[in-house]
């Protein structure tokens, strides 16, 4: 009888919070499959927790809980202490076959376009499929230079700039650069701040 109490209070006292997590989780910029990845939580389990179809057990709960306390944990780093310094990046002049392959061996889809340590666009696959199904001659796009099909650079913010602005601008962008003084040191991704979280797992 008392194991069931316990149960049944627990619970109790999950629920608010329960309906907390799909605004933590997107507050964050990260999706159902992601928080599963990192939480060991079935995603289809989470998609039905946040339609408040169904209460999980203390220990399911508890993952997901305890992976966004983590993350709280990790909000007084800065950009510096986030990003990655070895970015993947390609020069403007550089033609579209040299990024393709670049892309193949990192695997990549994207990676920023920098000049002069300067950040001056955004080369995807998505962009150069799109510009072949376009063209009716694939190797003139293949033999012309990324900027000229480049898009719009990643945004950019300070090596000092707090973990909620860097979150914050992931939930709409696949990456932002980090500069200083206006040059280049670093990249940071959604996979950039999770591992930095798993990091302290």
């Amino acid at each position: 009888m008392l194991n069931i109490q316990i149960r049944i209070f627990r619970r109790e006292n999950l629920l608010p919070e329960l309906l907390e997590i799909k605004k933590k989780r997107k507050t964050l910029g990260i999706t159902q499959t992601e928080l599963s990845k990192e939480t060991g939580v079935s995603q289809s389990l989470i998609a039905k927790i946040e339609s408040d179809s169904i209460v999980p057990s203390y220990t399911n709960a508890k993952k997901i809980f305890d992976f966004f306390e983590l993350i709280h944990e990790k909000q007084d780093a800065k950009a510096a202490e986030l990003m990655t310094s070895k970015m993947i990046s390609v020069r403007p002049d550089a033609n579209i076959r040299s990024a393709i392959k670049l892309m193949e061996k990192n695997s990549v889809s994207q990676m920023p376009v920098i000049e002069d340590g300067r950040n001056v666009g955004t080369i995807s696959e998505k962009t150069i499929l799109e510009k072949i199904n376009k063209n009716k001659d694939a190797a003139n796009v293949l033999d012309s230079r990324v900027d000229a099909i480049m898009e719009e650079a990643m945004p950019e913010l300070r090596e000092d700039s707090p973990f909620q602005l860097i979150s914050s601008t992931l939930s709409h962008y696949p990456g932002v650069i980090v500069v200083k003084k206006g040059k280049v040191t670093g990249i940071i991704t959604k996979s950039d701040l999770l591992n930095a979280t798993i990091k302290n797992k």
